[in-house]
Parts: C-alpha cells; structure tokens; sequence
C-alpha cells in the first residue's frame, strides 16, 4: 500500500504554537513583571514539602489588583517563604500571601486550622517587620477573603479594600 502522509502537526509547529502561548510572567502590555529570587540553603536530602507549590494564576490577579489600587507589585521566588508578593507604595510596603482555597474559607479561625505552619510564620514576621502582612485566599465558593496578620492572630479585614489605599 502507499503511504499517505502524515496529516497532524509537526513537532516544529507544536513548538512554534508552546513559544506563542501567552507567558503568565509578562502583562498584556508586554511589560515584565518584577521578581524577587531569595536563595536560601536547601537541603537536597528531604522530599520537596508539598504544600510549597503556588498557584500561579492567584498571584497574578492578585498583582492585578494591587496595582489596580496604587501598588507596585513583585513576585517573590522564595518556596520556603508563605509569603509570595511584595507590593511597594510610597505610604508603606504590604507582604502578601496569595491562596487558592478548593474550599470556602468563612473566617479567619478555619484559615488557619487547615494553615497552621503558614499562619504562625507570618504571625512570627508580623512581630519583626514593619510592613504590613496580609492573607489573601481565593474560593470558588467566596471569591477573596482578605485577612490582616498581627503577631497575635488574623483578622479578617472588613475595610478592604480602604484599608490598603
């Protein structure tokens, strides 16, 4: 029999195709978004800690609205560090940890029952830094939850978003 050729995509084109598709690290604008990379001492001996990957999409739209109310955002690149964006305004700088919840997160108490060892980080930071920290977590179920770190606890913030202009 004769040989017909092959009617699907080459590996060329399929390559071509991957280097189009957007890249979440640039904005619509084509302008690259800043990073900050801290490198700390691993121990390549341990498992890698699963709760230590990030939502990519979460941190980007929560980029979107820092700026969105004045900021200018960074991502951190810091696995060990819960906290993932750093956002810079002249009247101060907000640490942000940006979350994905498959579940609804109604308060502040049951964020951290299912967040213990993040939650009593930043709790710990709160308590030696100036900046302000906060917890944003996103649910399909709630949409965002914004909450204020202080060292002695959460709590979930009613002015959002007066209270970061």
């Amino acid at each position: 029999g004769a040989v017909t050729p092959h009617k699907g995509k080459t590996a060329e084109q399929k390559m071509t195709k991957k280097l189009a598709q957007r890249n979440p690290d640039q904005e619509e604008n084509d302008t690259p978004v800043p990073e900050i990379i801290i490198h700390s001492p691993v121990d390549v001996t341990t498992e890698p800690d699963p709760g230590r990957t990030r939502s990519t999409v979460i941190v980007y739209e929560a980029m979107k609205l820092l700026r969105k109310y004045g900021y200018e955002p960074a991502k951190i690149q810091e696995p060990s560090l819960p906290i993932n964006i750093m956002g810079m305004k002249k009247s101060g700088t907000l640490l942000i940890c940006a979350i994905r919840s498959r579940l609804p997160v109604p308060n502040a108490a049951k964020f951290r029952e299912k967040n213990t060892g993040k939650v009593d980080y930043l709790r710990r930071l709160a308590g030696q830094v100036r900046d302000r920290i906060m917890i944003w977590v996103y649910s399909p179920a709630c949409g965002w939850r914004y909450y204020l770190v202080y060292p002695g606890g959460l709590r979930y913030d009613l002015d959002f978003p007066k209270s970061i202009q």
